[in-house]
């Protein structure tokens, strides 16, 4: 996981291989009137984002998840959540693995950490990266955010 501010991304292009994250963090900074819904693809089905205004809610309405092949850049518009976090190898699948969306649900389990985000922070979560998005942080009853989704392919990990 690495977690940090809007003004840093681009401190880590040297992520990155074979694609060039320019033209995805360039929109990004210009995104915040793009519609709900709207996905736009960088480097076809390896490299897309997708911006979402969704309801936050109680701990309990929301489930663990995993990725295998992708990596989630969650870059915050606003509003604001909770992602709870814990290690991947930490989590209990509940369901089988869903290749076509790259979805794992997990059991309910303890948070190691609770990630308050708000306009202004993003988050890569990577493939050891549990997580459980959408949880209220009390204050916002939605997020508004872009969830990037990069094919491990093209990062160096």
């Amino acid at each position: 996981m690495i977690l940090d501010a809007h003004n840093h991304l681009r401190h880590y292009a040297s992520l990155f291989r074979g694609v060039e994250p320019t033209p995805l963090f360039d929109w990004l900074q210009n995104c915040r009137d793009v519609e709900s819904g709207t996905k736009v693809e960088f480097a076809g089905d390896k490299l897309f984002a997708k911006v979402l205004r969704q309801d936050t809610g109680a701990r309990d309405a929301f489930k663990w998840e995993t990725h295998r092949e992708y990596v989630d850049l969650q870059y915050i518009l606003g509003g604001g959540e909770v992602i709870e976090w814990a290690p991947a190898a930490k989590l209990v699948a509940d369901v089988r693995y869903d290749e076509k969306t790259d979805l794992q649900f997990h059991a309910p389990a303890e948070a190691d950490a609770l990630l308050n985000m708000q306009d202004g922070l993003f988050i890569f979560l990577f493939p050891a990266d549990g997580h459980k998005p959408l949880v209220s942080d009390r204050e916002n009853l939605q997020i508004h955010k872009v969830i990037a989704k990069i094919h491990k392919s093209l990062l160096v990990l």
